[in-house]
């Protein structure tokens, strides 16, 4: 039971480990994409500091549009913000933009996705959590 916990436990840090900055920061970049899986993380130059995700959601029942774009920044063109709008009778619109500085910090789940869209963004939480419990 303790080898179990263990490579459990070393695992989780593992991949902890991997999101952690090395050199120049990395985000996801796209343009206009329609999921956020089809973002692909690159390697920012060196003035750039920060990662932008973009989502712009249109609903028009009983459909649904996303557009996402993801990229490398030098700052923040402003905080985090949420903008919504109503551009013709029985149309919503919404654009989220957030902005963050950590290693592929911009994949967070868009409002489509949920939270078990990011690989791993639960796992060391829940991880610790059962290891907690095993103990």
């Amino acid at each position: 039971m303790a080898g179990i916990i263990l490579a459990l436990w070393a695992s989780l840090v593992s991949a902890e480990l991997a999101k952690m900055p090395v050199g120049n920061l990395s985000c996801f970049y796209c343009f206009k994409v329609k999921r956020a899986t089809q973002c692909l993380p690159i390697a920012c130059h060196a003035s750039e500091r920060v990662c932008i995700s973009h989502e712009v959601v249109l609903y028009a029942k009983p459909k649904v549009k996303v557009l996402i774009s993801k990229k490398c920044a030098t700052r923040c063109p402003n905080s985090n913000s949420l903008f919504e709008w109503s551009p013709v009778f029985r149309m919503k619109g919404k654009i989220i933009r957030q902005c963050c500085s950590r290693n592929l910090c911009n994949m967070a789940p868009t409002s489509q996705e949920g939270l078990w869209a990011l690989p791993g963004g639960l796992l060391l939480p829940v991880g610790l959590g059962l290891l907690r419990i095993l103990m």
